[in-house]
C-alpha cells in the first residue's frame, strides 16, 4: 500500500519492471549520499539508488540479484566500497524484517537465505515472522494502509533519503584502527564484477566521501586504496577515490564520520556528476 517512503522503495526495487540506465548500489552511504534528481538533471540519465542499510558485498550482490530478476541491467552501475567496513564477514542481513513484504522475490530470498536462513521460514511462515516485526515496520504499514504520510517518507526519493533530521556531526573521540578486505567478501565483489560483465553493464567502484577523508579513523587508508585500485586494474574497471574531496574537514556536512546529511549529500552529487558528464559519460560540462 505504500507509495512513498522505504516500503515504495523496495517494492520498486523488488517486485517491480524497471529500465533504469544507471544504478547506484551499496549501503546507507549510498542511500544518503547519491541524489537522483540531482543526478539525472545534470547527466540527463534515469538512475535509481539501490541502497540497504549495513550492506556488505554479499547483500549488495543480493540486492542487484534481486533487482535484475525483474529488471532491465542498466547501462551504469556505481558500487560504493566502504572500505573502512571491508574487514566485516556477512553474518546478518540487517534490518532483516524490514524485507518481509519482498520476499517473494526468490532471487532475493535464495541470497538472502545464504546469510539468514530464517528467511525462507519468514517468507513461509507469517505467525513465524511477525514478533521479529518491529514497531517502526507497524507504524509503516498502517501509514500505508490508512493514506497517512508519516515524517520520513516524503524525504525518500527514487531510494535517496533526504537526511535533514538528525543533528550536524560533533566532536567525538575515536580510536584509530586498521582495515583490510575480508576474503569471503571480496569473492562476492569479484561476483558483482562478474555479473556487469554478463550483463554488459559498465560497472565503476566508488568512494564517496568520509569525515577527514578516513584519516581520523583508518591508520592505513593508503593500503586499502592501494588495494581497491589493483582490483579495478586487474578488472578492467574504474575506483574512484572520493572520499577525501576538500569539503570534507566541514563538520556541517556529515552526521557522524561517514554519513553525509543532505547538504553533504547536494555538494557531493553535483560534484560526482562532473565526474560522470566528463570521465564516465563522455557528456563533458562546459
Amino acid at each position: 500500500m505504500q507509495t512513498e517512503g522505504y516500503y515504495a522503495k523496495y517494492k520498486t526495487a523488488f517486485l517491480e519492471k524497471n529500465n533504469y540506465n544507471v544504478l547506484f548500489l551499496g549501503s546507507s552511504r549510498v542511500e544518503m549520499h547519491y541524489n537522483p534528481k540531482i543526478f539525472d538533471s545534470l547527466t540527463h540519465t534515469n538512475s535509481f539508488n539501490l541502497s540497504l542499510q549495513g550492506a556488505t558485498p554479499q547483500v549488495a550482490f543480493a540486492a542487484l540479484k534481486g533487482y535484475l530478476l525483474n529488471s532491465k541491467a542498466p547501462e551504469h552501475l556505481f558500487y560504493e566500497l566502504d572500505y573502512h567496513f571491508l574487514k566485516y564477514k556477512s553474518t546478518e542481513v540487517k534490518e532483516f524484517n524490514n524485507y518481509f513484504p519482498f520476499l517473494s522475490n526468490v532471487t532475493l530470498r535464495e541470497n538472502f537465505c545464504k546469510i539468514d536462513s530464517r528467511m525462507q521460514r519468514f517468507y513461509l511462515n507469517p505467525y513465524y515472522s511477525f514478533p521479529f516485526t518491529g514497531f517502526k515496520n507497524l507504524s509503516t504499514s498502517l501509514h500505508g494502509w490508512f493514506n497517512i504520510p508519516n515524517k520520513t517518507d516524503s524525504l525518500y526519493y527514487k531510494g535517496y533519503l533526504k537526511e535533514v533530521l538528525r543533528p550536524n556531526l560533533k566532536f567525538v573521540p575515536v580510536v584509530a584502527y586498521y582495515t583490510y578486505f575480508n576474503i569471503d567478501e571480496r569473492s562476492y565483489l569479484d561476483s558483482i564484477i562478474q555479473l556487469c560483465k554478463k550483463n554488459k553493464t559498465r560497472l565503476t567502484l566508488v568512494t564517496s566521501p568520509i569525515f577527514a577523508g578516513g584519516k581520523v579513523d583508518l591508520l592505513n587508508k593508503e593500503q586499502i586504496i592501494s588495494q581497491l585500485n589493483n582490483i579495478a586494474i586487474t578488472n578492467q574497471i574504474r575506483y574512484f577515490d572520493l572520499s577525501s574531496l576538500p569539503f570534507c574537514n566541514n563538520r556541517n556536512l556529515f552526521i557522524d564520520h561517514y554519513h553525509m546529511n543532505y547538504f553533504g549529500a547536494t555538494k557531493y552529487t553535483l560534484y560526482f556528476s562532473g565526474v560522470f558528464n566528463n570521465k564516465i559519460g563522455g557528456n563533458t560540462l562546459k
